[in-house]
């Protein structure tokens, strides 16, 4: 579904399923978080840390991250340490509390030579506080994101109310602000409820977010069918962009489309930015 570093879906798997790690490589997912936190009972944690421990020390099909325990947890630096072998993308490092815990992070991965991207989680109201500072602190950080269940209880909110919606655009916002791509949308908890899944991801493609979280192989085609832009959306773009060009060979600043649409500058913008997200997801394999 992507190519380069663009992921429209990372699937989670507990660490301490080695039969589920093995499948998710075989899935549709662009992504497979590996994870060490809420999905691995305490009783779990030494064992899906050895077993993380091998698949990322191997070849992997698939970029592979891994969602350690919080720094607060003093379960984080041996999960790092664990985790950062040569198949490692990046980390997901969950409750952040602030700076510090980044700088933690980002300074074990600095003394010990690793690369790995770095995923905040913002769970609680202090840390949304600090969306902006937490995005530009380190240049390892490549994504903000939402622990949605933490935060609602941090808030006391409901999942799918106004306020949740203000934390998310607070971390489109804050994301875009520090020039880091659009951040991907939370987990869906309802495995059996597909058009509720596809409900929430059209919102939360309408509030700014690109791509989705996954618990289960069976929401990633929906979850593809939302964020990837549609036939008819590519073919609009192309025809805008089309009109532009031909607008700009006849010194003329007035755009009109093939569909005989007037183009105004934020128009012809967002038809470049659907043909650059499409390019990247190899759906235009004609175009240069």
């Amino acid at each position: 579904m992507s190519s380069g570093s663009l992921f429209l879906s990372y699937l989670y798997v507990p660490g301490h399923h080695t039969s589920r790690i093995e499948r998710s490589y075989a899935s549709d997912a662009d992504a497979v978080v590996l994870d060490l936190e809420d999905g691995v009972p305490e009783s779990k944690k030494k064992y899906a840390r050895e077993v993380i421990s091998d698949v990322v020390a191997g070849r992997v099909a698939k970029p592979t991250f891994v969602r350690v325990n919080s720094v607060a947890s003093g379960l984080c630096a041996d999960d790092v340490l664990a985790a950062a072998g040569p198949a490692l993308r990046g980390l997901r490092i969950p409750k952040v509390g602030g700076v510090d815990d980044l700088r933690q992070v980002s300074g074990l991965l600095a003394e010990i030579g690793h690369p790995a991207d770095i995923h905040l989680l913002i769970e609680s109201a202090a840390a949304l506080e600090q969306a902006y500072p937490l995005a530009t602190a380190a240049p390892a950080v490549t994504m903000l994101g939402l622990g949605e269940s933490d935060l609602r209880v941090n808030l006391g909110c409901e999942l799918d109310g106004q306020t949740m919606d203000a934390a998310r655009i607070r971390v489109v916002m804050a994301s875009r602000a520090a020039g880091l791509p659009s951040p991907c949308q939370s987990v869906y908890a309802e495995v059996r409820d597909p058009e509720g899944l596809r409900s929430s991801c059209v919102h939360g493609k309408r509030l700014g977010f690109l791509g989705r979280m996954a618990i289960h192989p069976d929401q990633l085609p929906i979850i593809h069918q939302v964020y990837r832009p549609a036939p008819d959306e590519i073919a609009e773009a192309i025809g805008i962009c089309e009109a532009a060009d031909r607008a700009g060979e006849q010194d003329t600043a007035v755009v009109v489309s093939d569909r005989q649409r007037l183009v105004a500058p934020p128009i012809l913008a967002n038809a470049r930015r659907v043909l650059e997200l499409a390019r990247a997801l190899d759906l235009l394999p004609d175009l240069a």
